[in-house]
């Protein structure tokens, strides 16, 4: 997945049905900074080399259709389970028009249950993620991390995948996350704002996105800090800052992200929102 900041909006309009009754917020009740509701319409990034990349959003009311990028020929389609749900059934992702990512999500009480991805970027990679509720703030599932891949059959054997351990703040952001790969032990710290996160009212997206724990930046609210320490077999800190404005509504029009990672330095991103 591109970063989740870098969503934006179609130039086809959005045909809202009264979006306020089906906002993807309902663990952030905690927020008293939520202001009117607003769909993200482009966000553009502007990379430390002054390039900029694009991609933009296509609505029907507030569930998502597809986002695309033209630089890369990066389409994702959307399907929900059915009409007027809050729930994605379904992603595809397409470069260049060849099908080269799908996500499958199943739920269990409001709650995202299992994730299949096929991956056929290298030949086809197939596997599920479980998610398992200890409660309403602890949540572990299986993360893939490796693979043998056999080019004469195009597909892959001897899967390896870490336990991540999450959990949530009251307002259903990731707050910490830990796992063990390769003899490394990775634990992974976020603090947010109280503002609105671009993407929290596009129907069902945070759900589906929100367990991406090593970017930390889809959410209900901002990503402040994150800092991901590691050690083991090999030691080291990466952290993630980020400054924003916000408009009257309190949503971010711009954020400054800085990017440490150990042993390769700082680079920093500048993020450019526009909304309905």
């Amino acid at each position: 997945m591109l970063s989740s900041l870098a969503l934006a909006v179609l130039s086809g309009c959005v045909s809202n049905d009264n979006p306020a009754d089906h906002r993807d917020n309902s663990n952030n009740s905690h927020n008293n900074n939520n202001g009117p509701f607003h769909l993200l319409k482009k966000a553009t990034d502007v990379n430390p080399g002054g390039q900029s990349y694009v991609v933009e959003f296509k609505y029907n009311g507030d569930q998502i259709i597809e986002t695309y990028n033209a630089s890369d020929d990066d389409r994702v389609v959307y399907t929900y389970s059915g009409y007027n749900s809050d729930y994605i059934a379904k992603t595809e992702e397409f470069i260049g028009g060849a099908l080269v990512l799908r996500r499958e999500f199943t739920y269990s009480n409001g709650r995202l249950s299992t994730e299949k991805i096929t991956d056929q970027e290298q030949g086809t990679l197939i596997y599920t993620k479980y998610y398992q509720y200890i409660s309403d703030t602890h949540v572990q599932f299986n993360e893939y991390k490796s693979g043998t891949y056999n080019p004469s059959t195009g597909t892959y054997s001897d899967l390896v995948f870490a336990q991540v351990d999450v959990n949530l703040t009251n307002a259903g952001n990731v707050a910490s996350a830990k796992y063990t790969y390769n003899g490394v032990t990775y634990n992974i710290t976020n603090t947010y704002d109280t503002f609105n996160n671009p993407m929290k009212n596009i129907r069902g997206f945070v759900k589906i996105n929100l367990f991406d724990v090593s970017d930390g930046q889809t959410g209900y609210n901002n990503l402040l800090n994150q800092t991901e320490s590691y050690s083991g077999s090999s030691n080291g800190t990466n952290k993630i800052t980020a400054v924003y404005t916000l408009n009257g509504d309190n949503y971010p029009t711009k954020a400054v992200t800085t990017y440490d990672i150990s042993g390769n330095g700082t680079s920093t991103h500048n993020w450019l929102y526009e909304y309905y």
